[in-house]
Formats: structure tokens, C-alpha cells, sequence
């Protein structure tokens, strides 16, 4: 995959294309996005200017926001770029609010919304249920199954959030000994 920025929709005024040309040349200028192959979609209304698609991380995305935000024909930017960890994050907490595959520990890893499934699970209705439920989060473009079938079912838990009481006491804790 190489570093992709698509043309526009629609055809552009001629100070369309020049907004445009200039903010593909400051995000190409950018060399941690450009070496990590990023697709990026520009679409420019008037001085406004849309960013999709997806990158690799979080640094990446608030950083194309605030390359384009500099340029002086821009009048608003709207970002909806996708980070790599979003989409991690994203189908990790659909896994974990899960009954069927909260109990697995399953590594979750996601290189432009293709996401990757591995870790042990004990049945194939387990690997499904993870398959299914990644590939329903919305961020994710497609799902890739590493997830080994092997081992026992285990029992379903919740784990206890800390009390309220717990967080002044080590609070006291600390002030103690300041």
C-alpha cells in the first residue's frame, strides 16, 4: 500500500484546486504520515476542508489537523480521520461487554481498519461470536481470524470496580505523608 490522497468527489472552483493542492503538498510534506501509507480523502467546500480516512495513529491525526488548520485559505477544518488505535480500542470494548468472549483474553491489532484477531479461545461458537463482533464495530473495515480453538470454557466475570472509599482513604494516604 502506498500513501494515497483521493481526488475529490466533485469538480472544484479554481480556488477549490488550489486549496486543495495545497493542503495534499503540506500533508505529503508530513513524512511520519507519508511513511506510514496512509489513504486520505480531501474534500474542500468553498474554505472548508474534510479530512477521511484512516491513519496510523493518534499523533498522525491531530497533527494533519493542525498542518491544514495553519494554512491561511482555510477557513474550517472538520477531521474525521481514523487512527489505528481507535479501531484497537473500539473492538477490544465490544469484546469485553460481551458475555460469549469477555472471559478470553484476545489481541486485538488494526492496520488501517483491517483488523486482526488472535489468541486462544476454547470453541468455534466463541470464534465466531469474536468475529462477528468485530467486524460489526463500525470503524472497522475488514476482520482477519488468527484465534486458535484450544482449552476450557471459563465461567464469565465481571470484575469489581474500586470503591469510592477506597480512593479517599489512599487520598489520606498520601496526604499523610506530604
Amino acid at each position: 500500500m502506498t500513501w494515497v490522497v483521493r481526488a475529490p468527489d466533485q469538480q472544484l472552483a479554481k480556488h477549490e484546486k488550489k486549496l486543495y493542492s495545497r493542503v495534499r503538498r503540506v500533508l505529503w510534506d508530513y513524512e511520519p504520515l507519508r511513511a506510514s501509507h496512509a489513504e486520505i480523502f480531501i474534500d474542500i467546500d468553498d474554505q472548508a476542508v474534510r479530512l477521511r480516512g484512516r491513519v496510523r495513529t493518534l499523533p498522525q491525526k491531530i497533527l494533519a489537523d493542525v498542518l491544514v488548520r495553519r494554512l491561511s485559505e482555510v477557513g474550517s477544518v472538520t477531521n474525521e480521520l481514523i487512527a489505528d488505535p481507535e479501531v484497537v480500542r473500539a473492538v477490544a470494548d465490544a469484546l469485553a461487554q460481551d458475555e460469549r468472549t469477555a472471559p478470553y483474553v484476545m489481541r486485538v491489532d488494526s492496520r488501517h481498519g483491517i483488523v486482526t484477531l488472535r489468541g486462544e479461545v476454547p470453541s468455534e461458537a466463541v470464534q465466531q461470536a469474536a468475529i462477528d463482533l468485530a467486524s460489526r464495530v463500525p470503524l472497522v473495515g475488514t476482520v482477519r481470524n488468527q484465534l486458535v480453538i484450544s482449552g476450557g470454557t471459563l465461567p464469565a466475570m465481571a470484575l469489581a470496580r474500586p470503591s469510592a472509599a477506597a480512593d479517599v482513604s489512599d487520598l489520606d494516604a498520601v496526604a499523610v505523608r506530604a
